[in-house]
């Protein structure tokens, strides 16, 4: 998420003392233009959800990180990943709230070979995966410290109890005893027949070159016994296919790739139906390859370690590190998340789930279903220290909305009995200040509660005009504007109870009298509540036709001076990037 603070968004502070003479120039000059509407779900990460899984307090080691998250079946939250070339598990029976002591996985070995030649075998990439019977498979990388004497493997291990016990290693899969000829990053796939695949990225075909292709191996009786013969998914001569994770979409199998088809690596789409299941390879030209985002990014930004998840309503999200922005380094990468269409394509509505400064790193990252409404992305990053740990962070996905009927009494006290339980707007990404908001229609009024979590609502002691508070953005008419204009409001409600209405003219705001709107407030040491009643006729609001919105949190301390918040991938100058609501 970008936060822009700028003369003009100081123009479009809640309680600004309004815009500079440019308003004139302005209105001689404004072109009224139409963005491009920004549909579907978005992703909300919450900062307040930030946790530390690995390693634990009181506890140090030099690198923790490839992090998976899974919930399973009986509600328990499972994560795995690697630490100082061993593999553990934590688990939580209470939503994340506290997490397990650490369970090692899969254990550091040594390797004697039939020379006697000693070598130690580390363990990478950690995964894990529930089978349809309830058993959970996981598999890791075997990454031996010395090349020519253990051969680069695949490994699995397999519990029927949830996790109390677990099978021995299997090695599934042997590569060359060599770095330049290893296999990586094993991810699992089940089919609806129960088929259970392995997918990793694989270089002991190519010992006279650097290729490497992706490879899958397969089994029929939920990981006892696998297949000895690879089937070759995707390979781009010359080049270096890496880090699958696979997808089932409708009949079809997606798997991301990171693809260095041109400069650095890039996230790739290649794709099989279920009834081929990868008869033949994903070759470079192939139609069943496709580049991931919507807006192709340079050639000399690096965004690789693609992880792929499905939302609940269907769209497909991707997770990729990335240098965009940030310096050519690709070690100093930082998480980023996209939201695709429900074909897996067309990724775009991009977010960074972790503020990582410049010259600190957010790598080797996954994502993964929560609940119904959230999603968790987990990150191996030193973003907050000087060695790299696993952390996690939860995203509200944030639906289109449909808003109900029902006759509220705009008091100030929001309760659940009035409002129900669902609040599908957040906002909170930058600090612990969020907002949680709903909204309801009742006869020729639009009414909309705001929940905040502030426990410093401040103000200036000079300037009272600038105030904690929310900012109601409102495009009556779906008009998808790329500056205000007539149609376009806003109103400010702060923590205070005192309000303000404006509407677009030119390009800029033009504060308007309230009229009818009605505000109430309260407050307390957790936060404040506001409700609105906001009459449609007062906001150009006819026959219940669909409008876009967004809400704007407004933190302001004497510190920080002030910021504003919006809904994420909106833009609070214009309303083509707002949220699209519609009447029930």
């Amino acid at each position: 998420m970008t936060f822009k603070v700028s003369q003009l968004s100081l123009c479009l502070f809640l309680f600004a003392l309004g815009c500079s003479s440019k308003a004139d120039n302005q209105e001689a000059s404004y072109s009224r233009e139409i963005g491009e509407p920004v549909e579907g779900i978005r992703i909300a990460w919450d900062f307040s959800s930030m946790r530390k899984l690995a390693p634990q307090d009181g506890r140090f080691a030099q690198w923790a990180g490839y992090p998976r998250v899974r919930k399973l079946t009986d509600g328990t939250l499972m994560a795995v990943y690697d630490i100082d070339g061993n593999g553990e598990m934590v688990q939580s029976k209470d939503s994340g709230k506290t997490w397990s002591s650490p369970f090692t996985t899969f254990k550091r070995h040594n390797y004697i070979n039939t020379k006697g030649e000693l070598t130690e075998v580390n363990i990478a990439n950690s995964e894990l995966c529930q089978l349809k019977n309830g058993d959970l498979v996981m598999a890791c990388n075997y990454r031996p410290a010395k090349d020519e004497i253990a051969p680069f493997a695949i490994a699995i291990r397999r519990s029927s109890d949830m996790g109390q016990t677990w099978s021995d290693d299997l090695v599934i899969f042997k590569a060359q005893p060599r770095f330049a000829d290893g296999c990586w990053e094993p991810s699992f796939l089940q089919l609806p027949d129960s088929e259970l695949q392995v997918y990793f990225a694989n270089e002991a075909p190519f010992t006279a070159s650097s290729e490497q292709n992706i490879s899958m191996l397969s089994s029929l009786d939920n990981g006892k016994t696998w297949t000895k013969e690879l089937k070759t998914v995707s390979f781009r001569a010359d080049r270096r296919d890496g880090m699958p994770v696979a997808l089932i979409v409708d009949n079809e199998i997606l798997v991301a790739v990171e693809d260095n088809n041109i400069n650095q690596f890039k996230p790739y789409i290649v794709h099989s139906t279920l009834t081929d299941n990868w008869n033949s390879p994903v070759l470079a030209n192939s139609s069943c390859r496709e580049y991931a985002l919507k807006t192709p990014l340079p050639d000399a930004v690096y965004a690789g370690a693609p992880y792929l998840m499905r939302a609940p309503s269907g769209e497909v999200i991707l997770s990729y590190q990335t240098t965009a922005g940030r310096s050519s380094n690709w070690e100093l990468s930082t998480m980023e998340v996209a939201v695709g269409d429900k074909k897996g394509r067309n990724f775009e509505k991009l977010t960074r789930p972790f503020d990582v400064p410049l010259t600190r790193e957010s790598k080797w990252n996954s994502i993964s279903l929560w609940d119904n409404q959230t999603i968790v992305a987990a990150a191996t990053t030193n973003f907050l220290s000087s060695n790299c740990e696993v952390w996690i962070i939860t995203g509200h996905i944030i639906p289109e909305l449909k808003i109900a009927s029902a006759e509220i009494a705009v008091d100030g006290n929001i309760s659940e009995a009035e409002w129900g339980a669902n609040f599908p707007i957040f906002i909170g990404h930058k600090n612990s200040t969020n907002l949680t908001a709903a909204i309801r229609h009742y006869g020729q009024n639009l009414y909309i509660c705001m929940m905040v979590n502030d426990k410093n609502c401040s103000s200036d002691l000079i300037d009272p005009m600038k105030t904690d508070g929310v900012n109601v953005y409102i495009d009556a008419g779906n008009l998808n504007l790329l500056a205000p204009d007539k149609g376009i409001f806003k109103i400010g409600c702060n923590y205070k109870g005192e309000t303000k209405f404006w509407e677009g003219a030119n390009g800029h705001w033009k504060e308007q009298k309230i009229n009818n709107v009605i505000s109430k407030t309260k407050s307390d040491s957790n936060g404040y509540q506001i409700e609105l009643s906001i009459p449609l006729s007062d906001i150009k609001i006819q026959s219940k036709s669909d409008f876009r919105i967004n809400f704007g949190l407004v933190e302001y301390s004497s510190t920080l001076n002030w910021y504003e918040e919006n809904i994420t991938n909106s833009d609070a100058i214009s309303s083509n990037t707002w949220l699209h609501v519609a009447f029930q």
